[in-house]
Formats: C-alpha cells, structure tokens, sequence
C-alpha cells in the first residue's frame, strides 16, 4: 500500500513558536523605545551633533516651538512650579507657524556660521559629554538635565585665538526629548 504524501504546509504545528517569535519582538520594541530615548539621551544626540558640526542633526534634536516658547517666559529653574509648567504649555501652544518658520531658518543661518567659524579658526574640535550628573523633571515631558560637558579645541593659528580646554556642568532643558535651552555655549 501506498502511503499518502501530504502536501502543504503544517501551520498548526509551528504556532507555538510563531507565538514566542512575536511576543519576543514585542517585547524588543518596548525596551528600545523606554530605554533607548529619553532627556539624557537628547543631551548626548544634541552634543554629538554639535561635535560633527551637523547643521541638519542639531536641528533635529532641538524643538524650535519650545525653544521660543521658553525664551518668552522667565522662570527661574530652582522654583519651578506647576503654574510655570501650565505658562511654558501655554506658550508652546500659542506659537505661531510663520514664527517658527523664520526662527528654523534663523537658527540654521546662525549655526552654519559658528560652524563655519569653528572649522576656519580650529584645526581640531571636539565637543563631549563628560557625565549626566542629574536629571529632574520639571513637568509631563520637560526635564532640566544637568551634564558635565568638555570642549577641546586647536587654533589654527595660536596667535590669533588660544587652545581651548575646558569642562563644565552645562544646564540643559529637554521638552519632549528634544533640547529647548542650553548654557552650551562655544
């Protein structure tokens, strides 16, 4: 006798793994997006970005709307309440589209010619945070992270401007995981 050949494929039987493969995946994405992101994590894309003297990325990892929404406030970070939060928010809201259009193209003029300045003055650059020393939020989404940032730079010419070396603790405000204000200056 002649046994029957089956044809086709045995789903049922690889369910239970197709199953694991999934939740496994699942699983994968949840830790990425919680552990992969986050306000110290801006602090070092937006820093990095700035070393590479990346217009483009450190644009990116900035919120312009926040950015002219927290410069039209002034609050002082040491008693930042819930009303400041609720002001910053309202802020945020009321920016206007044309506003931040011209501010966009404002900001990438401003930093094509400090990197260009930096490029033309320096034969080396380089731009690096040292340690987070805090994090502490300051609202739903908003952080004020502090970092121990170092920047090191060779003149191109020693005459004209001095080697730089230095290190601080630099504040930085992150709405949304992205940089609104900073005491990075360079």
């Amino acid at each position: 006798m002649e046994e029957e050949v089956k044809s086709g494929f045995d789903f049922k039987k690889y369910l239970p793994i197709i199953g694991i493969v999934l939740a496994v995946i699942i699983l994968i994405i949840i830790l990425v997006s919680v552990l992969g992101g986050g306000p110290k994590k801006a602090v070092k894309n937006y820093v990095s970005a700035i070393n590479k003297s990346n217009v483009s990325k450190t644009i990116k990892s900035m919120d312009l709307r926040g950015m002219y929404a927290w410069r039209n406030t002034s609050f002082k970070l040491k008693d930042f309440s819930d009303e400041d939060y609720d002001k910053f928010i309202e802020e945020y809201e009321d920016v206007d589209d044309s506003i931040l259009e011209m501010a966009e193209a404002s900001q990438e003029k401003s930093m094509e010619k400090v990197f260009d300045n930096i490029k033309d003055e320096y034969k080396s650059y380089k731009v690096k945070v040292e340690k987070i020393k805090s994090s502490k939020k300051l609202g739903k989404d908003l952080y004020l992270v502090k970092a121990k940032v170092s920047i090191v730079a060779k003149p191109e010419d020693e005459e004209e401007h001095e080697e730089i070396d230095s290190a601080s603790i630099t504040d930085f405000i992150v709405y949304k995981n992205k940089i609104i204000s900073t005491d990075l200056s360079f």
